[in-house]
């Protein structure tokens, strides 16, 4: 044990390091197989393509004298196939390990054979609870004999390479994220802020230096250069807004000032900042953005735009601003248009917005500015326009009037900005959704065509083996008796694919959602006694379900076609796994608000590890392979019960039994 911590221990100090994922796995396996002193030890990675799941051979290391296979094709590309078992154990998060000799599968053992290995031990990982590929150990010379302890000891070095598989694609996001942050600041005309308010202390990043004139080093963290940065007459304005920000006095910090620039010029800049707070509620910091807006301001000063106008184009300016008289003839278009449309800004002039509607949208157009006239309020509408090389692109248009001091409507004022990407990515949800229906209905009705068909190739299998069983009459006992537990195996099998067909084609109804409530009033405790009178009859077994019904008798509203699924479910589970043990009990009690169900038996139980999986389609727990099951019963029980407003809830103990409690409302609204 001393030499498997000691290998754990080196392994992990491997994947803590900070180098490259790839070196860190050859480290791994190296200083794993040296120390363990194993023939080979190798990674397998999973990988996806077209024709589904494969294996590929990625890492290796080597014992002196055993033979390499890491350039071997043959060993990449395989499918899970070829290996029966293999993949059911790993996906699992289980190991997987025995004796080459013991192994039943032709192929696979003449795979191992051919490596020369006697033993193996597969141990799985798993990153971000994705099956990411496993570890394999073999012993080449000698047939060891794995303990849990030792089995147990490796596996936790695959759950630390899936750790640091988890960190590395973190990391890599963040990394991806932090970049992207990094472009959009420095690629747009921004700079952030930030202020101590304990320690007065200022940080200044991305765009200070170009905005102001700066290089990074000439700019300080201290209050005093913060001063000087921004204009004398604006300073006591800024100050005071600050400190009442900073004292709440005040919920906003923005506005536009005037800050000095290195060589002694006048930047404009509008601002914007966030209080932030200690967990008691003190404020801590500001941080805020500043946009250097000299441009804008200039732009204003040279047209002598109206204020209005000013704060519109200040706050919208990468879109197109216009306005336009009451007959929709242009007033006024800003730059943007170049970039959006290819037009100067003057050949708008006058021109009639109408003109360049999409002649399929131009009726839809005209109708909403007569509706827009008459009601006086903002609307947003979008629509297909054509642009100076006559395609057409969408733009979504908000638009307002614009009224004189009279306010008599004398023109209006509209911002677009085009949205042909988003209509694009709209049309081409809703063509996808419109398939993913398609692909549903499809499936349910292959589902249901399949469970069907298999129905009568079922009976007539079950009815021969029947036959069989009466004509092994005059055969010897030992021949009989044979032949006897061949054709219960055949039978068990047709249950369990009876069972599974039965399930598939309730959970199919579900999924589709062709299942309907019909709510009506029933006496449950005749209800339950005549289901469980109907469905579980053991008299051959001698085993009965005990009832117990508790509290005053209330009204109950109900799905009984549901109700009969969930408890059906829940009760022959109940007897499944509880073979030999004592009777299971059903307890019913009427509480205030809800009727509340317990099943419980004193069967297998659960492990404690795969109770989160219980309610996942098609899962079963590791200790029930010798027990007949579909793997959807409990799924369609929580299904059913959330469908009738209904709360599951599930216990269990290994070896002790589980209870599962259902509570469901009095009425169905």
């Amino acid at each position: 044990m001393k030499n498997i911590l000691l290998s754990i221990s080196k392994a992990n100090y491997h994947l803590l390091q900070g180098g490259s994922i790839d070196d860190a796995l050859n480290f791994c396996i190296t200083d794993i197989g040296k120390i363990q002193e194993f023939d080979r030890c190798y990674i397998f990675k999973n990988h996806t393509d077209n024709d589904g799941l494969k294996l590929y051979y990625t890492h290796e290391w080597c014992n002196d004298h055993i033979e390499s296979y890491i350039d071997n094709p043959n060993l990449s590309g395989l499918t899970y196939a070829a290996f029966p078992g293999l993949y059911e154990k790993l996906v699992k998060n289980e190991p997987f390990y025995g004796l080459v000799k013991e192994i039943e599968n032709d192929y696979f053992r003449e795979i191992m054979e051919m490596q020369d290995i006697k033993s193996y031990l597969f141990t799985p990982i798993f990153s971000d609870n994705l099956f990411w590929g496993w570890i394999g150990y073999d012993d080449c010379k000698t047939e060891r004999i794995w303990v849990d302890e030792e089995v147990y000891a490796l596996q936790t070095v695959s759950i630390n390479i899936g750790l640091r598989l988890n960190q590395d694609k973190s990391t890599s996001k963040l990394e991806a994220t932090l970049k992207k942050f990094d472009f959009y600041m420095k690629g747009s005309n921004q700079a952030l802020w930030e202020l101590n308010i304990k320690t007065n202390k200022s940080i200044f990043s991305y765009n200070w230096a170009k905005i102001l004139g700066y290089t990074n080093d000439e700019i300080t963290v201290d209050a005093e250069f913060w001063k000087n940065i921004i204009h004398p007459e604006d300073l006591l304005k800024m100050v005071v807004d600050l400190e009442n920000f900073i004292a709440e006095k005040s919920s906003n910090h923005n506005g536009i000032v005037r800050m000095v620039h290195k060589d002694g010029h006048i930047v404009w800049v509008k601002y914007f900042g966030l209080l932030k707070k200690n967990k008691k509620g003190i404020p801590k910091k500001i941080i805020a953005t500043f946009i250097d807006i000299t441009e804008i301001i200039e732009k204003e000063k040279q047209l002598e735009l109206s204020e209005e106008k000013f704060r519109f184009i200040a706050d919208n300016t990468t879109d197109l601003i216009s306005q336009h008289n009451i007959n929709g003839g242009y007033t006024y278009v800003s730059n943007s248009i170049k970039e959006i449309l290819g037009y100067e800004p003057i050949e708008m002039l006058n021109k009639i917005a109408f003109d360049f509607v999409h002649p399929d949208d131009g009726e839809r157009i005209r109708n909403v500015q007569k509706d827009f006239l008459r009601d006086s309020k903002p609307i947003t509408f979008t629509f297909r326009f054509r642009r100076k090389d006559n395609s057409y692109i969408w733009l979504e248009t908000s638009a307002r009037n614009i009224l004189n001091t009279e306010n008599v409507i004398v023109g209006i004022q509209t911002s677009s900005r085009d949205v042909s990407e988003r209509i694009k990515a709209e049309q081409e949800i809703k063509t996808a959704l419109k398939r993913e229906r398609e692909l549903s209905e499809m499936k349910s009705r292959f589902v249901a065509m399949a469970s069907h068909q298999f129905r009568t190739p079922l009976t007539v299998i079950y009815s021969n083996a029947e036959l069989i069983d009466l004509k092994t009459n005059h055969l010897d006992e030992k021949t009989g008796n044979s032949v006897e537990n061949i054709t219960s195996r055949i039978k068990k099998e047709v249950d369990r694919m009876t069972e599974l067909m039965n399930n598939i084609l309730i959970f199919g109804k579900y999924e589709s959602k062709k299942i309907k409530k019909e709510i009506k009033n029933i006496n449950l405790n005749i209800f339950i006694n005549t289901l469980v009178d109907t469905y579980f009859h053991r008299a051959l077994e001698k085993r009965k379900i005990q009832i117990e019904i508790k509290g005053k008798k209330q009204v109950f509203q109900t799905d009984e076609t549901l109700l009969t699924h969930i408890l059906t479910n829940l009760i022959s589970n109940a007897f499944k796994y509880s073979t030999g043990k004592p009777d299971p009990i059903l307890v019913m009690t009427y509480l205030e608000n809800e009727i509340e169900i317990k099943v419980t038996d004193f069967g297998i139980g659960i492990p404690e590890n795969e109770i989160k999986y219980l309610f996942t389609s098609f899962f079963r727990a590791s200790n029930t392979t010798t027990i007949i099951g579909s793997g959807l019963g409990l799924t369609i029980v929580k299904q059913f019960t959330v469908f009738l407003n209904g709360k599951i809830e599930l216990k269990s103990k290994e070896n002790y039994g589980t209870t599962i409690k259902l509570n469901f409302p009095y009425e169905q609204k």
